[in-house]
């Protein structure tokens, strides 16, 4: 009668253990990703070439994805409030220390190349972070911890360094020369380039003036950081097979359209 009884309660020990798992996989993951990334990022779509990568990954995974899309600054305290499960972000980028908590990251998930923009006319000499220094210089909300010490060093000692969360007023400002120079991912400078040509603000400056894009910062590659690490193992392999299965390369070629860049 006991091992009878011992069997029962290991079996319901058993179901409980794998309800459990059941239900922790199939809630909604909650992803963090800055909203002002476009053609990365789309929030009014909730879609962008960031976006449906990660999305596509998690149902290859099984999982749904709900993405919040939140200011730079506001990220990390998302993920140490755990209002969000996970965070795509640059390689690099410290959020185990920003936010006290353990981190597991995934593979890589896309690449961004950011640059020095400026107005070709100004024929400006920028061969390094180090020829910043001197110029009125427009970031990105948050570059100073994303881009690397040397630069978090330049904004620091240069009174004339800002940055601004609305990615198409750097552009307006680039062209209507209040700044020497902004610092933007190529794919997201062009798209809101090609945005302002359609709109009343973009009117008012000339948009077709050409531009210099000074390559001084190496290749960063994204990924998504998750506080659980049996989320970022289910995540990874999810994007291993969108990879192997051509929908990882259908998607880059989606967003490579006039539409979003030229």
């Amino acid at each position: 009668m006991m091992k009878r009884l011992r069997l029962l309660f290991l079996a319901a020990t058993l179901a409980a253990v794998l309800l459990t798992e059941t239900a922790a996989w199939a809630r909604t993951i909650r992803v963090g990703v800055g909203f002002a990334i476009a053609p990365y990022v789309l929030r009014e779509q909730d879609a962008g070439l960031e976006v449906d990568l990660v999305r596509a990954a998690f149902q290859a995974a099984g999982l749904d994805a709900e993405f919040v899309y939140l200011p730079n600054l506001r990220l990390p305290m998302a993920f140490a409030e755990k209002d969000v499960d996970c965070l795509a972000l640059s390689v690099g980028y410290d959020l185990a220390g920003r936010t006290g908590r353990r981190t597991f990251a995934s593979a890589r998930t896309i690449t961004f190349q950011n640059y020095a923009v400026s107005l070709g006319d100004r024929h400006l000499s920028i061969g390094s972070i180090a020829d910043l220094a001197a110029l009125n210089v427009l970031g990105f909300q948050d570059a100073a911890n994303y881009l690397g010490p040397e630069f978090a060093a330049m904004a620091r000692a240069n009174g004339r360094y800002s940055e601004l969360s609305d990615q198409s007023l750097q552009v307006r400002m680039l062209f209507s020369r209040r700044v020497d120079v902004v610092i933007s991912e190529k794919r997201v400078f062009l798209y809101w380039r090609n945005r302002l040509k359609s709109s009343p603000a973009g009117r008012a400056v000339d948009l077709d003036q050409s531009v210099q894009f000074s390559c001084i910062f190496p290749a960063q590659d994204r990924q998504v950081v998750f506080g659980e690490r049996s989320l970022r193992d289910r995540f990874d392999k999810g994007l291993e097979a969108i990879r192997e299965s051509g929908r990882y390369d259908r998607i880059v070629r989606a967003y490579d359209r006039a539409e979003y860049i030229k």
